[in-house]
């Protein structure tokens, strides 16, 4: 009984968010550095410069931490799946 009422909340579940994603909604967190900003980085990185020093060059444009300096660790990803890509 409780197998397939998970089984049920299941369905129901993957219901909802194939519908949200008909409506133009995605879940999880909103991205902080959009695609301006990752070629700006992609470009600093390209010409040698350190990524601390990147980190410290950009600027979120957007949302809760509008004004503030993304991560170190998220410019590291930026890069990172770059070369996810390019491999």
């Amino acid at each position: 009984m409780a197998e397939s009422e998970r089984e049920y909340i299941r369905e129901k579940s993957l219901e909802g968010q194939a519908s949200a994603r008909e409506r133009g909604r995605h879940g999880g967190r909103p991205k902080v550095v959009d695609d301006d900003m990752a070629d700006y980085a992609r470009s600093l990185r390209a010409n040698g410069v350190p990524v601390p020093e990147i980190a410290r060059k950009l600027i979120i444009t957007s949302g809760k931490n509008k004004g503030q300096r993304p991560s170190v660790a998220t410019v590291y990803r930026i890069l990172a799946e770059d070369a996810d890509v390019a491999e």
